[in-house]
């Protein structure tokens, strides 16, 4: 990772994870998460799948064309009703702040997060960036 700032750490918050192409149907096994999480269509213009779920606590990566023409993989938190219905989600928030929040509740899933960004930047998916 050639950023400035340290995961975990308050500068870390505006950390950006850009992609190097946009998702579609063709391109979205490439960003398989845990084996076997997929992102799926939101709508025509962005994708979702889980990052982080627990009990009191959950957090969907957003993948969408929000940075100019660039897509990102950015983070919202959402309150899941009956086992598997997202009946709400926030706001997205930068890469940098969905990990960190997770760090707070849970290092191994923190780690594992870091990872799995590490692994697609490892191939060519995409980089980070220091967001404003």
């Amino acid at each position: 990772m050639n950023l400035s700032a340290e995961p975990g750490s308050p500068e870390f918050e505006n950390a950006i994870f850009i992609l190097d192409q946009p998702i579609t149907a063709k391109t979205a096994p490439l960003l398989v998460f845990q084996e076997n999480v997929i992102p799926e269509p939101m709508d025509a213009e962005a994708w979702a799948m889980p990052a982080y779920l627990s009990d009191g606590f959950n957090l969907f990566f957003v993948f969408a064309q929000n940075m100019g023409p660039n897509w990102s993989a950015t983070f919202a938190q959402v309150t899941i009703e009956n086992g598997n219905e997202v009946t709400s989600m926030s706001n997205v928030v930068p890469t940098g702040s969905g990990f960190n929040a997770i760090a707070h509740v849970d290092r191994h899933a923190a780690i594992e997060l870091l990872a799995y960004f590490e692994t697609l930047a490892a191939s060519n998916l995409g980089h980070w960036e220091m967001g404003a």
